[in-house]
């Protein structure tokens, strides 16, 4: 998610809510996405996720799909990470949850989730949530030596042999929790599985509120993770901003892991050399490639809200997207959108093209959106060579061909149904009933992708380049599982 530094006294707006339909009618005159490409997108399974709500990222392993939550656990039921049997696509069911006292704990968040599945490993992002934003607690009376919350910012490793009854088989803890004066609290990670060792697994995790900016850790021991080195935008990547929000977001790596391409949230768009840390050197360190001044930076005009950067295979491009809050938390309509980014010159990055919704014209805004919780922004990408697949919050599931970069066209959109009731709706974007969230995910043809209100939807896509989708083995965007011939017939 789009954060700025936020304590814990803001005041929450509330507001009422407001129906989806009419807005899209208000906003652009037209009928709502779903009806725009009718045969396009096929619904082949859903379910509700128990009906909880606040849902955030998956991992799918063959049968089986993990999907954590952006809320705690105690203070709300079945937040810990669920467990869906996908073994019929078309009735997925709860087969199980990851609850405590390793997951659902007081104060934090089962956030960003990966799987392995030839390894049988699930690695979940665990990290305290915001008390204003997600609804989380602190109890300083029982957990004082972590701000309030039941422990510190951690990666948790489960071994997932039996799919239904994952067990934790390693814990690496950040060493830090709120209140911390300058925490490097993790927020999302990318992992690289080195297509010379398949067993040799990298995360490379952003630490928005660091010093540093970027750890790298090798994960191919879970029991046993090591930090391999660690790199900051300012101190090391020449980067002189002193805006808050001038911190390290997201970021995917090449294939080869020799490139790391960046989303610094008010700072723009760069590329870095990580080939020492693939080559596995001792003592690697992280070297620029794009000279700061020559970052891809469109921060003013537009506001701040560089979130995610995954990289077109097999060509010059990287996929960028926005996102940015309504108000009072973020700036507000026209929310983001996504870019395509020509890399042919790393020294000299240069944005090709825009891909908006019509929300994302500025014309589009209505006079009385005011402090309207929600976000037709987009979020997070998943590319195949010629589409990209992105969540785009109020505005579903879009996918864009891109095989003219000069001129993304859109092919296909999902908008779910929403369902009758949510146990917990987002306060940050409860005002719509739709908020298409997590990377997608492809396998075997079949795209998985999570509401955070919905829950978990498997779709199949019918359109322009629909060869690159139903004939893909495995694909997300915030690792290279299933890129080339990285996972020899394994994922």
């Amino acid at each position: 998610m789009r954060r700025r530094m936020m304590n814990g006294s803001m005041v929450l707006v509330l507001i009422a809510s407001f129906s989806l339909f009419n807005y899209f009618e208000s906003a652009s005159g037209e009928l709502p996405p779903s009806t725009w490409f009718p045969g396009n997108m096929e619904l082949i399974g859903h379910s509700d996720l128990m009906g909880r709500g606040m849902n955030a990222a998956l991992a799918v392993a063959g049968n089986y799909v993990y999907v954590g939550s952006r809320t705690e656990g105690e203070t709300h039921p079945n937040a810990g990470v669920l467990i869906v049997d996908v073994s019929d696509p078309s009735n997925p069911k709860i087969a199980g949850q990851i609850g405590q006292p390793d997951e659902g704990l007081l104060g934090m968040t089962s956030r960003e989730l990966r799987a392995v599945p030839d390894k049988n490993l699930l690695i979940v992002l665990n990290f305290s949530c915001s008390t204003v934003i997600h609804l989380c607690t602190r109890d300083k009376t029982r957990f004082p030596q972590t701000g309030g919350v039941a422990e510190g910012d951690n990666l948790k490793f489960f071994n997932i042999s039996d799919r239904v009854h994952p067990k934790l088989i390693g814990t690496y803890s950040f060493g830090t929790f709120p209140g911390m004066s300058n925490p490097a609290k993790p927020h999302e990670f990318f992992l690289w599985r080195d297509p010379q060792s398949t067993d040799r697994i990298l995360l490379y995790v952003t630490t928005p509120s660091g010093p540093p900016s970027l750890k790298v850790l090798d994960v191919s021991d879970p029991a046993n993770s090591k930090l391999v080195t660690q790199w900051d935008g300012k101190a090391d990547g020449g980067l002189n901003d002193s805006s808050q929000d001038a911190y390290l977001h997201s970021l995917s790596l090449s294939d080869d892991g020799k490139v790391a391409y960046l989303a610094f949230e008010a700072a723009g768009f760069f590329l870095v050399d990580t080939s020492e840390v693939a080559a596995n050197q001792p003592n690697p360190k992280i070297h620029a490639i794009t000279p700061i001044e020559n970052r891809v930076d469109y921060t003013p005009p537009y506001p701040a809200g560089n979130h995610s950067a995954v990289k077109i295979p097999n060509r010059d491009l990287v996929i960028a997207t926005d996102e940015i809050y309504s108000k009072p938390l973020f700036d507000g309509c026209p929310w983001g959108w996504m870019r395509l980014i020509d890399i042919h010159d790393p020294l000299h990055p240069s944005i090709v093209s825009e891909f908006k919704l019509a929300q994302n014209e500025k014309e589009s805004c209505p006079s009385d959106l005011g402090p309207l919780q929600t976000s037709f922004t987009s979020h997070n990408p998943t590319a195949t060579e010629h589409l990209a697949i992105v969540t785009w919050h109020s505005g579903g599931l879009r996918i864009v061909d891109t095989s003219n970069a000069q001129s993304p066209q859109e092919v296909g959109v999902f908008m779910p149904a929403p369902i009758a009731a949510a146990a917990l709706d987002d306060p940050a974007l409860g005002g719509n009933p739709v908020t298409m969230w997590s990377y997608p995910v492809i396998q075997d043809g079949l795209i998985y992708v999570v509401d955070i209100r919905n829950g978990l939807y498997i779709l199949r896509y019918h359109g322009p380049h629909e060869e690159e989708v139903s004939n893909v083995h495995f694909l997300e965007g915030n690792s290279d599982l299933g890129r080339g011939t990285l996972c020899g017939g394994m994922c």
